[in-house]
């Protein structure tokens, strides 16, 4: 991410960062408020090399949908909604196969359904990977190595994201690095549970 100095501080962003938890979403904001464009670099993106357990992704993408749903509540709106239609209509066509004889029509209208978001959720996925190729060239051999999960993977995405989504809903709390933040609002954040073996965290419960 980058801003130009002047376009800064013409946003008042030092003002606009205190309280907040997320510093490129609350750029975004203030780069929107200001009727001032915001553009995407391809070039300019992070590769993230990373193991992680399950459970360190579930954790992971959850804190991204609540912080997602603080700054950026139609973003949250539009994942929730597209990630319950999605697995309605796929576990609707599953249940249509086992529950109708293979003869019937709506068997049949259930297996095209199934096919159809297959074969466009595949391509969607493949799509993507070969967009990621074509500015990550160093990365070639890795990505290649995704071919397989990231054309398979999207089977579970939606479920995923309809988990983090719903948490989301549940609550503003997260956990990041040992410490335990409630996102009140856009401009508010406040530290609920400091990080007892880090001895240097500051003691007040405002992020400002």
């Amino acid at each position: 991410m980058a801003v130009r100095r002047a376009t800064f501080e013409k946003i008042d962003m030092r003002e606009k960062w205190r309280g907040t938890l997320s510093d490129d979403f609350a750029v975004t904001r203030a780069m929107n408020a200001a009727n001032l464009p915001v553009y995407f670099v391809p070039q300019a993106l992070a590769v993230s090399v990373e193991n992680c357990t399950w459970r360190e992704c579930l954790e992971f993408t959850t804190r991204q949908m609540k912080v997602t749903r603080t700054y950026a509540p139609h973003l949250w709106k539009m994942s929730f909604v597209g990630a319950t239609l999605f697995n309605l209509v796929w576990l609707w066509g599953i249940f249509n196969l086992i529950i109708y004889p293979a003869d019937s029509f709506a068997f049949w209208f259930s297996v095209a359904a199934l096919l159809l978001v297959s074969i466009f959720s595949t391509g969607k996925s493949w799509l993507r990977l070969n967009a990621v190729k074509l500015v990550l060239k160093d990365y070639a051999p890795a990505l290649k190595k995704q071919f397989w999960t990231q054309n398979t993977l999207w089977i579970f995405s939606p479920a995923l994201f309809f988990y983090n989504c719903f948490c989301a809903l549940l609550s503003r709390k997260i956990v990041w690095r040992g410490i335990e933040y409630e996102l009140v609002s856009p401009t508010k954040t406040l530290v609920t549970k400091e990080n007892t073996t880090n001895k240097t965290l500051p003691s007040s419960d405002l992020l400002d």
